[in-house]
């Protein structure tokens, strides 16, 4: 009996020690965020612009700035004026983990990146439509596996340990 008690024993401080170790590891760019920046909900608006990936602005759509002519507020959810697409800059399409982590910080304009960055990916309106809603003038497409309750956890993590694209 004591022998099972100190396996038992041994193994709850190995187990407790890998999970402290698991734990302490910063959230990385890569880890928590990459694969759903990379659903084709992200760069279907993302890649809108884009003419080297054949973005809609190229083939189905006139111009970015004639969105809510059918993406209405009825569709959306969005008031009038908040739909439109990024600009060609902002398109990530085939990017490496890093190299997408560097161009989303980089790209949130003057001012403090960070807070606008946490601003844009916690509480814009569009983000939550490609997480939660998906409803387009064509039906619904497929939104962001785990929805906007994942994405927040995800963002919030990757912020507290210091924003790593590694």
């Amino acid at each position: 009996m004591k022998s099972l008690f100190r396996l038992l024993l041994i193994g709850f401080f190995l187990f407790g020690s890998l999970a402290t170790t698991a734990a302490t590891e910063p959230v990385k760019f890569s880890d928590a965020l990459y694969k759903k920046f990379q659903h084709p909900r992200c760069l279907q608006c993302h890649q809108f612009n884009s003419r080297a990936n054949n973005g809609r602005a190229y083939n189905s759509h006139r111009a970015r700035y004639l969105c809510d002519n059918c993406h209405t507020s009825r569709i959306t959810g969005l008031p009038r004026g908040e739909w439109m697409a990024p600009n060609e800059q902002m398109d990530w399409t085939g990017m490496a983990a890093n190299d997408l982590c560097l161009l989303v910080k980089r790209n949130m304009g003057s001012g403090d990146a960070n807070s606008k960055l946490i601003e844009h990916l916690l509480h814009d309106a569009r983000v939550h439509w490609a997480l939660d809603n998906g409803m387009t003038p064509n039906g619904k497409f497929p939104s962001v596996p785990g929805g906007s309750e994942e994405w927040a956890r995800d963002v919030r993590a990757w912020v507290e340990d210091g924003m790593l694209c590694e």
